[in-house]
């Protein structure tokens, strides 16, 4: 038998609460509507995310028609989905080393959200003229005919994720975690074993080619309960290190290694829920992410 998508989430404000969905659009940042809104410090216009202050992650946004319903605590606010630039201020927000173009979304979700968190907070939308390229480990206009790219994403439009990867991670934990401990946009099930899709290169779902590109590296995000908000201090990423330290490239052999990244073929179409996964190359060779711009399919030793 092979692979089906099980879960498909999306995240619409960066590091906070996940929308689970039985189908999504793709978009030009991967899923419709993922990672396009993000909360920023006022002071700095530098982004905030649940690593700082976990209870982000109790931060729900609903789509309610053209809208995004925010609640915190019990309060809500609704603001434009896809709201018109021309008519609010635009920031420039910095997301790790990337300063990007974005639109404030106003006094009302910032005060809701800062009384909240209990710090100064904007909310604001990523502009969609200003690209924000992925180009590691990637493939670009060679292979797709246009340059992928992603919105607030830390570096990859999509994240997959094998049940039984997390189910073999929880033989090493007491305290057990979840797929969205690791905030995956794709949770698929029934691969011959854990961690199988960290060998995937080309993968057909529905008609739409993916590319999985290269392992994600993990923080210590992880340890915040998607449930409760509340981080531990050490659980899951102490025991990650030990057994997940398994990429000898030089921008992941320090790093603990969950789930892999992926870019679609095309801006558009739909994937579902029980879609077929079609795995049509293997990566050949000792895959590792050195960092490298472009798409291979092979081990390229070369900076390593």
């Amino acid at each position: 038998m092979a692979p089906i998508i099980s879960n498909i989430y999306i995240y619409p404000i960066k590091s906070c609460k996940a929308i689970e969905v039985t189908e999504s659009q793709l978009s030009k940042y991967g899923l419709a509507n993922d990672r396009v809104f993000l909360i920023i410090d006022p002071a700095n216009n530098k982004f905030r995310t649940m690593r700082e202050l976990p209870s982000m992650t109790l931060i729900e946004p609903k789509i309610v028609g053209d809208q995004l319903e925010i609640t915190a605590a019990d309060k809500s606010v609704k603001v434009p989905l896809n709201p018109n630039h021309a008519k609010l201020e635009t920031r420039e927000v910095t997301v790790w080393k990337e300063t990007l173009k974005a639109a404030d979304m106003g006094d009302e979700v910032a005060k809701l959200i800062t009384d909240y968190l209990g710090v100064p907070c904007r909310l604001v939308h990523k502009a969609s003229d200003d690209v924000r390229a992925v180009v590691e480990h990637s493939p670009g206009v060679a292979e797709l005919g246009f340059q992928p790219e992603t919105a607030f994403a830390d570096n990859f439009p999509i994240l997959c994720l094998s049940e039984e990867s997390i189910k073999d991670i929880n033989t090493h934990l007491e305290n057990p975690v979840t797929a969205l401990n690791f905030r995956p946009n794709l949770v698929v099930s029934g691969v011959s074993q854990p961690f199988e899709e960290d060998t995937w290169c080309t993968v057909d779902i529905g008609g739409v080619t993916y590319y999985f590109t290269c392992r994600c590296t993990r923080c210590d995000m992880p340890n915040v309960d998607p449930v409760t908000g509340v981080k531990d201090k050490l659980q899951p990423q102490k025991t990650l290190q030990k057994v997940r330290r398994v990429d000898k490239g030089k921008a992941a052999k320090f790093y603990a290694c969950v789930g892999i990244n992926v870019i679609p073929n095309t801006v558009s179409g739909t994937i579902r829920t029980g879609d077929v996964l079609n795995v049509k190359e293997i990566f050949q060779g000792e895959r590792m992410r050195t960092g490298q711009p472009g798409w291979t399919t092979s081990e390229v030793k070369v900076g390593a």
